[in-house]
């Protein structure tokens, strides 16, 4: 007479370790996804960028909409001051800010762009030195300027480091579950 205690004990073990293998897996999956989302947008936003020779800028103002909504992450390649032409979307400096505006005329005796955002009504109050100037705007990615801009608050950084905890955390959790199920 077989013993079904036996079987019914067996099988229960068995759909439990089945379980936990699924949680196993979602754990792991959730914590990959959560670090490869991460290292995906500071590989786009910045290491990549700066290896091609470009630099990433943030557009925090809707003064370039619809073409740059705010959010988006422009990249700009350096370029002369006097090679860019009036339509050619210029970034350069004006105090401690970044600013990407639409090339009105570029005087190369005073040795300055005037400029103008798009959405804005006329042109800047103040033309662009020369001197100031970081290069042309070549393309954007929407939206992925957010995290840049997060980044550069003390609450952005902290969420960006809970999120790495949480990618470890659940990666680190998958493993052990995974280890429980196979002893």
């Amino acid at each position: 007479m077989p013993d079904t205690r036996h079987d019914v004990f067996t099988h229960d073990v068995q759909r439990r370790l089945a379980r936990l293998r699924i949680i196993s897996r979602v754990c792991s999956v959730t914590g990959a996804a959560l670090l490869l989302a991460v290292a995906a947008l500071a590989l786009s936003a910045t290491i990549v960028p700066r290896l091609m020779g470009l630099q990433s800028y943030a557009i925090v103002s809707g003064s370039m909409e619809p073409l740059l909504p705010v959010g988006s992450l422009v990249y700009a390649e350096p370029m002369a001051p006097e090679e860019l032409q009036p339509g050619d979307i210029a970034v350069f400096w004006r105090k401690d800010d970044v600013i990407i505006h639409r090339v009105e005329e570029n005087n190369r005796e005073e040795q300055e762009l005037v400029t103008k955002g798009d959405a804005n009504d006329g042109i800047d109050a103040h033309p662009a030195p020369y001197e100031n100037v970081v290069g042309r705007a070549i393309t954007k990615i929407p939206a992925i300027g957010y995290f840049i801009m997060a980044l550069s608050s003390l609450p952005g950084k902290f969420i960006l480091g809970w999120i790495v905890l949480m990618g470890a955390a659940f990666a680190a959790i998958g493993a052990f579950i995974s280890n429980l199920a196979q002893r």
